[in-house]
């Protein structure tokens, strides 16, 4: 491709037979080197980036490309020599095929610059004047000509003609007095030792021969390699492996689990198993004290519908650590219980955990490699010495298919069932030992009959696909079978077939087999987040920022990598000069703030480096550290829950049931001189078998009458007139935010009403009010006996009459009787309902919520259950809802509780950009955020990704805000009206609210109309 060097240029494009080419295409074509190894494309099969006339005149002008041929910029000294028309083309062209990052200019320009430098042309400092800046490593300092061959640790290696070459190079330089190992400046005293020509760090091991029969050493007193003679293990071979000689295990096994949920055995056996509990995937079996302990945990998960969808969690655990890695919670693991970023490091590289392609990858010093791409597809990779010695879902790893089935109470099945069943470690909320749905013979023909290339499962068995390179290494026809099966269990592509195909895909990597693009706009795409692309072949460990510490494999894998200028920090690209810091093995993203301990605060500074603070509570009290925050328990008040279908308990801790389906006045200021409030609750009708729900809330306070819906969490009603969330009341007097997975009011005075948006209420009071409340939530004079009286001061003889007494006269309603609507189970129901696989978790000492029984009750909570999943036939929902009022509660009270949704057990989805977590404060992380005063309390809940706000609705890049004016937040180009339609105001998105004078037409009237004023 670069010609004949004759110095005719006409010449040039000739093919390998000698006969001229004038297509560019064919010209390329006849020079392709065909190995066999992978597939490739001749053209980009589309418009190859071209600009469009107003695009290339942008790029064609000075502050981009144009800068080039400007003949008073910086490159001007250079045009006599090389002419800059070529490459101010060649930038163009790749600003139009990338976009116009800036990275992409930059390296276009400096093309350029190394080009003139090669021929002896001085450079400007062209990079301060077109913004390119070049970021050095410490101890360095960049300069626009450098020297070509700067001191360095293995002088020895630098040929004699670069010590006296006047060529200079675009470069960091290091500081007076230090040289340079690899891509970092140390003192001369500091470097390591010359061997074989090669460089070696102090106190660094290598092999001395190329046999692994000397072992070498760079002593750090004699400055020299000391050797000794040493060789591989029986079991092992020397070799080359990802760029480093050693003593590597001569046989590695691998097993495997993909889609919904098909395994294979290290010997190779297949088979389907469905269960969706805790299984052992594989583990050592046999008592061994030459092999290190681990097992390694998994569990799938299901769709609403109860069809199995795939591995959802992936437990390690290895050197008393517990490695979690859960679809809930992707780019992240669980490590001993907290959420942390990738990468992570244990010991001296006991445990490396990082993030490959779309993978997952555990790491241990011994030969474990565990991967997953927190979506269905797992690996676990042993060395050859756990041989016979391992069992599990797995097998025994012993070379022989046929007694892999083998139980766990050494038995032998040909059951796929039985055998699962049989390695169940631990029982779940709601887990079963098969999937509910499976997909007919009959149903799978259709699917078997289709043909159709490159857009089905059809695509791996292609000859001149973009598998067929792998056909040799990796059978096809058992991922096509498994493709086939889920496909038309899961007509949707992401759920059915793709998992299949990219398991297939990462299996051909792994055996390092090249592969073609497969992937399309319209088959298994996979967006990419900002500034990164999908690429076939990444190598995202080595694009991670504190990767230093993981061993990143040479193969590479199908994932979004970032753009040349940025490093992946956590699950975002970001730029090389943003990087976060490592703390003890643990990254963290820059400015992050965490507690590694609960006696300190440290914050990860822009610097990479970490400033820490001793912390305390305000009142002295110990605080707790939940996810790697500390928190502080809140201070001394009173606490009222109205819950599911009846339930209330007072402040004073009268638990009771009103079954009515009214309005009622849960609390209001009655006597005393204290801010006056009323929070009133409607109760919806109750329907059969379902749960009375709590249909609104409405709080009035400082003159101001709020109202929250059911179901409707990014608005609230101000004086019948509709404002997003967040909103701040009276100069700050009230404030309105999301909270969790509902909505909270919080008053400056103290007040705090939380609202689930279904069917859980919690109203907090300060002491100040002591004596001064009634209403259903009782009197809050610290004496549970005498909470029931009804409004006129007199006791009230029973529940019913006590809710009658407290109920509004706004709407017509029921007062249901305990015997006219009542749950109806018999006792040995109950018995069930009261089992920790149902109501019972609340209240198992060992169970989620343990933690918080000393401080609440679980009792009341734990009733209420019972008595809605009674009501409902035992819905599932009304679980999951009757469990999470107590998780609110626990949380608002500044409890931590444990993990205790799973993927097949109430899992809570979350919208695009967002993940689950226990604990969340959606409050700070709002497009209003920087105005609102948030709560010191978690709350279970969906947490926007970094670099994105909640807007109400959903998780939007931060850019996609709009407005914050006087209290109440607008969304881009939303119009309203103000001052009774005298004003009418239009939110533009980086200029606020922009307002005109307005008024209504002769025919028109100014008016509220569903929570919106308008003429």
């Amino acid at each position: 491709l670069c010609g004949n060097s004759n110095g005719d240029p006409r010449d040039d494009a000739r093919a390998p037979d000698g006969s001229q080419v004038w297509d560019i295409v064919e010209l390329g074509q006849s020079w392709k080197v065909t190995n066999g190894s992978g597939h490739c494309q001749d053209t980009c099969k589309g418009d190859c980036g071209r600009c469009g006339w107003d695009e290339e005149l942008m790029y064609k002008a000075e502050p981009w490309c144009g800068v080039l041929s400007w003949h008073s910029g910086p490159f001007r000294r250079c045009h006599g020599t090389i002419n800059p028309n070529v490459y101010v083309k060649n930038c163009i062209h790749d600003l139009c095929a990338h976009g116009s990052h800036r990275a992409i200019l930059c390296h276009a320009l400096q093309t350029y610059a190394d080009d003139c430098q090669e021929n002896g042309i001085d450079i400007s400092d062209w990079r301060m004047t077109v913004g390119c800046p070049f970021t050095c490593p410490p101890n360095s300092t960049y300069s626009s000509c450098g020297p070509a061959c700067p001191p360095s640790c293995n002088i020895p290696a630098m040929p004699s003609s670069c010590a006296t070459s006047t060529t200079c190079v675009d470069s960091c330089v290091c500081h007076e007095g230090l040289v340079l190992d690899a891509n970092i400046c140390i003192p001369p005293s500091d470097c390591g030792c010359a061997f074989g020509g090669l460089f070696h760090g102090l106190g660094e091991e290598f092999w001395g021969d190329p046999t692994c029969t000397r072992r070498c050493v760079c002593d750090a007193k004699q400055r020299q390699a000391v050797c000794r003679n040493s060789s591989c293990g029986a079991e092992e071979e020397c070799r080359v492996q990802d760029g480093i000689q050693d003593c590597y295990p001569k046989v590695f096994g691998v097993c495997s689990a993909v889609g919904a949920t098909h395994y294979e055995t290290f010997d190779s056996r297949r088979f389907i198993f469905q269960g969706t509990c805790v299984y052992l995937f594989v583990g050592l079996c046999e008592d061994n004290t030459n092999l290190v302990g681990f097992q390694v945990l998994v569990q799938n998960g299901h769709q609403a519908d109860g069809r199995l969808l795939g591995i959802a969690v992936v437990t390690v655990k290895v050197y008393n650590k517990t490695i979690g890695i859960t679809r809930e919670q992707p780019g992240k693991i669980m490590i001993n219980e907290r959420l942390v970023n990738l990468p992570y490091l244990h010991g001296d590289k006991q445990i490396v955990v990082y993030r490959h392609g779309w993978d997952a990858v555990v790491e241990t010093d011994f030969g474990l490699v565990v991967t997953y791409d927190w979506h269905g597809h797992v690996t676990a990779t042993v060395p050859g010495g756990f041989a016979n010695a391992l069992c599990g879902l797995c097998g025994n790893f012993n070379g022989a298919a046929n007694d892999d089935m083998r139980m766990s109470n050494n038995k032998m099945t040909s059951d796929p069932k039985a055998f699962g069943s049989s390695w169940k470690v631990t029982d779940i909320l709601g887990c079963t030992e098969s999937s509910v749905a499976e997909c007919s013979s009959a149903a799978i023909v259709p699917w078997l009959q289709l043909e159709v290339s490159w857009m089905g499962c059809e695509i791996m068995l292609e000859k001149d696909g973009p598998f067929g390179a792998c056909h040799g290494h990796v059978d096809a026809q058992q991922y096509f079978q498994s493709c086939v099966r889920d496909s038309c269990l899961f007509p949707k592509q992401e759920d059915g077939m793709c998992p299949i195909v990219a398991g297939y895909a990462s299996a051909c990597q792994a055996a390092g087999v090249s592969i073609g693009r497969w992937r399309m706009d319209n088959f298994c795409y996979i967006p990419c987040p900002p500034n990164s692309s999908y690429e076939l072949c990444s190598n995202t460990c080595q694009r991670s920022c504190g990767a230093g510490s993981a061993a990143c494999p040479g193969r590479c894998r199908e994932g979004c990598a970032c753009h040349d200028g940025f490093m992946l920090s956590g699950d975002e690209c970001v730029p090389t000069a943003h990087c976060g810091c490592t703390h003890h093995g643990i990254y963290y993203k820059e400015d992050e703030t965490f507690s590694p301990t609960e006696h300190e605060e440290c914050r990860c500074l822009s610097s990479s480096a970490v400033e820490c603070q001793n912390t305390s509570c305000p009142d002295g009290s110990p605080g707790k550290v939940v996810d790697g925050i500390f928190q502080c328990p809140s201070p001394a008040s009173g606490t009222c829950v109205a819950m599911g279908d009846s339930a209330y308990v007072t402040f004073d801790g009268v638990a009771f049931n009103v079954t009515g389906t009214c309005s009622y006045i849960l609390s209001q200021s009655c006597t005393g001189d204290v801010t006056s409030f009323v929070v009133t609750i409607q109760k919806e009708a109750r329907e059969k078998g379902k749960v009375s729900r709590i249909q609104a809330l409405s709080v009035e306070v400082y003159g101001f009458n709020l109202t929250l819906t059911q179901g409707k969490g990014e608005d609230v009603m101000v004086n019948s007139i509709s404002h997003h969330l967040p909103a701040i009341l009276g100069e700050g007097q009230i404030q309105v935010y999301p909270h969790g997975t509902g909505v909270l009011v919080r008053t400056d005075f103290g007040l705090v009403v939380r609202y689930d948006l279904t069917q859980h209420v919690t109203l907090t009071v300060p002491q100040t009010y002591l004596g001064h409340l009634c209403g259903l939530c009782g009197n809050y004079n610290g004496h549970p006996d005498d909470d029931f009286h009804l409004s006129n001061g007199q006791p009230a003889p029973h529940a019913t009459a006590f809710g009658s007494a407290w109920k509004t006269k706004d709407r017509p309603c029921e007062d249901a009787y305990p015997d006219k609507e009542h749950s109806t189970c018999s006792k040995e129901k109950v018995l069930v309902l009261q089992k920790p696989n149902y109501c019972g978790l609340l209240t198992a000492p060992e169970g989620p919520f343990g933690s918080c029984h000393s401080v609440i009750d679980p009792t009341p909570y734990s009733q209420s259950c019972i008595h809605n999943l009674c009501l409902t036939g035992g819905d599932m929902g009304a679980l999951c809802r009757s469990i999470q009022s107590y998780v609110s509660t626990c949380q608002d009270a500044g409890v931590a509780v444990e993990d205790w949704r799973m993927p097949s057990f109430c899992p809570l989805p979350c919208p695009a950009n967002s993940t689950y977590s226990l604990c969340t404060n959606t409050c700070a992380n709002t497009c209003a955020r920087s105005a609102l005063t948030c709560p010191q309390t978690c709350a279970e809940g969906c947490q926007c990704h970094q670099g994105f706000v909640s807007d109400g609705q959903g998780c939007v890049p931060e850019e996609q805000c709009g407005c914050f004016e006087d209290g109440r937040y607008y969304k881009p180009h939303e119009v309203v009206f103000q001052d009774r339609c005298r004003r009418r105001c239009s939110c533009i998105p980086g200029q606020g609210l922009i307002c005109h004078d307005h008024s209504c037409t002769e025919d028109e009237s100014c008016e509220i109309r569903e929570g919106v004023l308008g003429c």
